[in-house]
């Protein structure tokens, strides 16, 4: 199961745009501000479990400021997968009506924001008929706040297709006509069916690999340390022999330590203090004992990670002792280890966002770290701004975000080229090439005086 589109309509930066990807390591470019960060929130608003439930109520800042108003409009998030496991649940998410087979491996997961039906009612009812009152109708809009707005969650749209402005026209509404469809007619095979089966984030994995993330925070957290889950997931093929025997040792010991004359002087000096001071009667008793976890889950917590690098072979020190970009390459390899044991525990897909990896990882390592970060159980997407990673990123897996007035634009620079084609544009595009995929616009020159002239010739 991957992710093969996004559609976002009307969402921060994004107007009406569709994000393709593949099976894989996937890239999105695009320069500050193009909306990288965007895309990942819209993502992790349908998939990623760490993102606060709330984070679903959008408010109106969060439409797009291209609209005249966003009064009436809906923000629309449509994720499109493709080879659906046959896990029940995920099934859910399939295209099940007329005409398309039960248990086809495409199917959709889709958000909205948008007004709640009863306003949506009166829309329709001031807009059609007889009854038609355009100047009520714009009033009707104008008075509208972002609590007369609801979010939805629906699956398995199979006619869906909010990239087209009639289709949108038809679901939504008018704006040029102020004409409104009618709620009670909502066609479930374009808007999907509501979902009230599906809980995704018990089937799906998905972690968001943020910039500037505090990475070693993480990887010392109990929540966060992929570590401690892949010791967790370990912990049954410790035999129970073995485990009482460690228990018994370290309850052994948390008595030997209690009972060291140093602790039991400063114990007994703690009591006679409290006794010297509010009496014998009300002194409460004291005693210092040594707490050492002696249950095996908790002696797996307890572990952490001992880094060191290739130049000092001998020397393991603390992971805070790690740079960053050794911090980052440490923490993706465990996510990726984690997802892999997780396939093994009927895990539907697994999703990595990473953001902007250049901002911590090394030039070099970045060209290697994405040739080969592969791994057949996980779906990898990645944003950048580096031409070192665009260097090696496979253009047919290419989003490249354009920053417009008021909104971005998504292109596709495989589209209609041939895979012979693909391959020569690949080996093309170098690290100084590649600077072609992040350009506003290009100047083809002859020759390297021609190269060092034009620039200059156009700074002048």
């Amino acid at each position: 199961m991957y992710i093969s589109s996004l559609i976002i309509r009307n969402f921060r930066n994004f107007r009406n745009v569709v994000f393709k990807f593949n099976k894989g390591v996937n890239t999105v470019i695009g320069e500050n501000g193009s909306g990288k960060t965007n895309v990942f929130y819209a993502l992790r608003m349908l998939l990623d479990s760490k993102l606060p439930r709330y984070a679903n109520n959008l408010l109106e800042g969060d439409f797009n400021r291209s609209l005249d108003s966003w009064k009436g409009h809906w923000i629309v998030i449509s994720i499109n997968f493709e080879e659906l496991t046959a896990d029940e649940a995920i099934q859910c998410l399939s295209f099940l009506e007329a005409g398309i087979p039960d248990g086809t491996n495409r199917g959709n997961y889709n958000y909205f924001l948008r007004p709640k039906h009863h306003i949506r009612k009166e829309l329709f009812e001031l807009s059609t008929g007889d009854e038609r009152d355009e100047d009520a109708v714009r009033e009707k809009l104008d008075n509208l706040t972002i609590a007369d707005y609801e979010y939805v969650i629906t699956v398995g749209a199979s006619k869906m297709d909010f990239k087209s402005d009639e289709f949108y026209k038809q679901h939504v509404g008018d704006f040029d006509t102020l004409t409104f469809p009618n709620p009670e007619d909502d066609d479930l095979s374009a808007l999907g069916q509501f979902n009230n089966v599906l809980n995704i984030y018990n089937d799906v994995s998905c972690t968001f690999a943020e910039a500037l993330r505090d990475v070693v925070s993480d990887l010392k957290s109990y929540r966060n340390n992929p570590l401690i889950t892949l010791l967790k997931s370990r912990e049954d093929e410790i035999d129970k022999e073995t485990s009482e025997e460690i228990q018994t040792t370290i309850k052994g010991l948390n008595e030997k330590i209690s009972n060291l004359e140093p602790v039991r002087g400063v114990s007994t000096g703690i009591v006679t203090t409290i006794k010297d001071t509010v009496g014998e009667t009300y002194a409460p008793l004291v005693e210092i004992e040594a707490n050492l976890p002696d249950k095996m889950s908790s002696l797996l917590r307890s572990l952490a990670l001992k880094v060191g690098d290739g130049d000092e072979p001998d020397y393991k020190g603390r992971i805070e002792e790690l740079s960053l970009g050794g911090a980052n390459l440490v923490y993706l390899s465990l996510k990726l280890l984690e997802y892999s044991l997780e396939l093994k525990k009927e895990k539907a897909a697994h999703f990595l966002l990473i953001e902007e990896p250049e901002a911590h990882i090394h030039t070099h390592i970045q060209k290697t770290l994405f040739q080969k970060l592969k791994d057949d159980n996980t779906q990898i997407i990645y944003s950048t701004h580096s031409t070192h990673i665009s260097e090696v990123s496979k253009i047919s897996s290419v989003n490249i975000l354009a920053r417009k007035v008021k909104k971005a634009e998504v292109y596709h620079p495989s589209n209609g080229l041939k895979e012979l084609e693909v391959t020569k544009l690949e080996r093309y595009l170098d690290a100084i090439r590649t600077t072609l995929l992040f350009a506003k616009s290009v100047v083809l020159v002859e020759g390297d005086a021609e190269l060092i002239l034009i620039p200059a010739m156009v700074k002048k």
